[in-house]
């Protein structure tokens, strides 16, 4: 049985709220309903990217009207990178930018049809302010989720995996294996850095911050610190290329960075660029999936541990 449409007292049907809908004010709520629905799609429209050379990739589908993506598609893309080998750095003979995070962006720079990439460094404690003042749209060096990090910047789906290394003179004199047995001893690590905030929250550390990271090893192995923490996969490198540094990495230390999400190298974008940061994870996703992200890390002598 079909139910009888509800009338006013003029016949006129009504909804099923009660309200008269007349084709007057019908067709006027459709119009605009199609007109604001027609300027959202605009707004949030995202802009083409290379389906063709890397096949069934797309961006991620978001709720949102900034042109951020848009924006660096048409200007170009300015990294921030603290020259930090071999994660993103200047090769000095030909002054080209290189690197794992160098080759991983400029790989994704051509799945999102990015032309034109231009570098500026600076030290690794200015490349969250340096992206927050706009002159760059992305730090591309290896960096990690913190807390106080989340605070100012987002961070885009992971990329690859490491752990700090604590770092002694051979033999372990001092007989360190934790961060708690830094207490009364001097150690040193990159300003900036999630190592830094670790250390400079253990009481009684005599902490020591540098702005080049290839400073650290170095004062180690001539006696001005007593550690350092740093990365594995480069102190693991520096001591093959340096064995009359005479150091090692501590073999029972249990690193803080833990492989989960959180864990893993990432990089950072300032908040209000959402289409930025989503059509950049939406490429590292791909990538993931694809093996592609484990290619590159072949290439720089990283393992499928890493990634």
């Amino acid at each position: 049985m079909t139910d009888k449409p509800i009338v006013d007292a003029k016949g006129r049907p009504l909804g099923r709220r009660g309200l008269i809908r007349s084709g007057a004010i019908g067709g006027a709520a459709t119009l605009l309903a199609a007109t604001a629905g027609t300027a959202r799609a605009a707004a949030v429209a995202p802009p083409p990217v290379d389906d063709k050379g890397y096949p069934d990739f797309s961006l991620i589908k978001i709720n949102s009207d900034d042109d951020s993506f848009a924006k660096i598609q048409q200007n170009g893309l300015v990294v921030g990178t603290s020259n930090d080998w071999p994660y993103s750095f200047l090769d000095e003979k030909t002054g080209e930018w290189t690197g794992l995070d160098g080759d991983i962006i400029k790989y994704i720079a051509n799945m999102l049809k990015i032309e034109k990439i231009s570098v500026q460094t600076v030290t690794f404690d200015g490349l969250i302010p340096g992206l927050l003042d706009g002159r760059f749209g992305i730090v591309g060096d290896s960096i990690h989720y913190t807390k106080n990090r989340s605070k100012v910047v987002n961070f885009c789906w992971g990329t690859y995996y490491y752990a700090e290394g604590l770092v002694v003179p051979q033999g372990n004199p001092n007989k360190l294996h934790s961060l708690a047995d830094l207490k009364g001893f001097t150690c040193g690590t990159l300003l900036g850095t999630n190592y830094a905030e670790w250390l400079q929250a253990v009481p009684g550390v005599k902490f020591t911050g540098y702005k080049d990271w290839a400073q650290i090893i170095p004062e180690l192995a001539i006696g001005r610190t007593d550690a350092a923490l740093f990365d594995q996969p480069v102190v693991a490198t520096l001591m093959k290329q340096h064995p009359e540094w005479k150091i090692e990495l501590v073999e029972d230390y249990d690193p803080h960075t833990f492989k989960n999400p959180v864990g893993y190298s990432s990089y950072a974008f300032r908040q209000s660029d959402i289409q930025w940061l989503t059509a950049f994870s939406s490429a590292v996703q791909w990538m993931q999936y694809n093996g592609k992200m484990k290619e590159i890390l072949s290439k720089w002598g990283l393992t499928g541990y890493n990634n």
